[in-house]
């Protein structure tokens, strides 16, 4: 069966699943990224780079951010059963007050669900 736009749109794709988290002794919601919210830790963790020439010499400029990735994503895709964000954006920050082998753990495990654990790995050898 051909999908047509509205059918593609209408698509509820976004999978939730229930995490143990060891260091809490409980356990949370996580949802797969979107698009865009994957795009947007690709653009946070390796930025896109830029040249500029003045006269014979190129630069490359980067403007990626060199911390925070794993607090952020965690914001992003920690969720309430029905798959709702339970942090804003803004509560990133509060985030990386936690302890940091749970956050650590909680992003990984939203980068794996979420598809992405290859082309993270395809990005690092490319910056190195």
């Amino acid at each position: 069966m051909a999908l047509n736009k509205n059918d593609i749109l209408g698509l509820d794709d976004i999978k939730i699943k229930e995490l143990v988290v060891p260091e809490w002794d409980g356990t949370i919601h996580i949802k797969q990224l979107t698009r865009g919210q994957a795009d947007g830790y690709y653009n946070r963790r390796f930025g896109k780079s830029q040249m500029s020439q003045s006269g014979r010499k190129s630069e490359v400029e980067t403007p990626i951010t060199l911390f925070g990735h794993d607090a952020w994503i965690v914001a992003q895709g920690v969720c309430d059963e029905s798959g709702k964000r339970i942090f804003s954006n803004s509560e990133a920050k509060a985030l990386d007050e936690k302890n940091a082998n749970a956050i650590g753990f909680i992003a990984v495990q939203i980068i794996k669900f979420s598809g992405m654990s290859q082309d993270v790995e395809e990005l690092e050898d490319l910056k190195n």
